[in-house]
């Protein structure tokens, strides 16, 4: 089985970024937005790309945690929670 991880806003305890495996929290995403997600980095990879960008799970992430709050008014649980899926 092949993991894709992602490092998040969390601060793992004695320091540095936690990682989190993008499919297993996927699955608490509101599926509109990360559909948006994916196409918006889509969009801007084929269309408008910048050369200091990977387009990769990472982006996406970063994309959708900011939808995220902006439509709930809190941040997504498992890019902030250290303790999540520990």
């Amino acid at each position: 089985m092949f993991h894709t991880y992602v490092l998040t806003a969390a601060t793992r305890p004695g320091g540095g970024a936690k990682k989190v495996d993008f499919d297993r929290a996927a699955y608490l995403m509101d599926k509109a937005l990360l559909t948006a997600s994916v196409l918006a980095m889509e969009d801007e990879r084929d269309n408008y790309p910048r050369h200091d960008c990977t387009y990769d799970a990472q982006w996406v992430w970063d994309y959708y945690c900011e939808r995220h709050a902006e439509k709930y008014g809190v941040s997504f649980t498992p890019d902030v929670d250290p303790e999540w899926d520990a």
